[in-house]
């Protein structure tokens, strides 16, 4: 686990490697949650989990969701591309709204490389 903390708001976000992601779902039942264009299906099966553990969201989606339905997210991972979107989200749901999740570090890219 990895803790970066962005100077600009001097808030903290969580990057986890993908084997502390998986060990922390199955222990406590969190999604990963796929910020990208690419079905759920797809990603589970880069990922290796079981697509049961992976929700498909628009970032666009969270950032304009309903304060209720963000609390679903705590203690999530979120995954994209590169990594700096799921940080963004990630940094908006604690910043915005007292909801604590992950950023997959480095992103789906880090794990197969540039394929998208």
């Amino acid at each position: 686990m990895t803790i970066i903390v962005d100077y600009m708001s001097n808030r903290e976000i969580i990057e986890v490697d993908l084997k502390s992601a998986v060990e922390m779902s199955k222990k406590d039942g969190s999604k990963f949650v796929w910020l990208g264009r690419e079905p759920k299906d797809y990603i589970s099966k880069i990922l290796g989990i079981d697509s049961e553990m992976v929700l498909k969201e628009d970032p666009e989606d969270i950032i304009y969701g309903d304060k209720e339905r963000l609390k679903s997210f705590d203690e999530c991972v979120f995954v994209c591309y590169h990594g700096n979107t799921s940080g963004f989200v990630s940094k908006f749901l604690k910043r915005q709204h007292e909801v604590n999740s992950y950023s997959l570090k480095g992103g789906i890219t880090a794990i197969v490389g540039e394929i998208f």
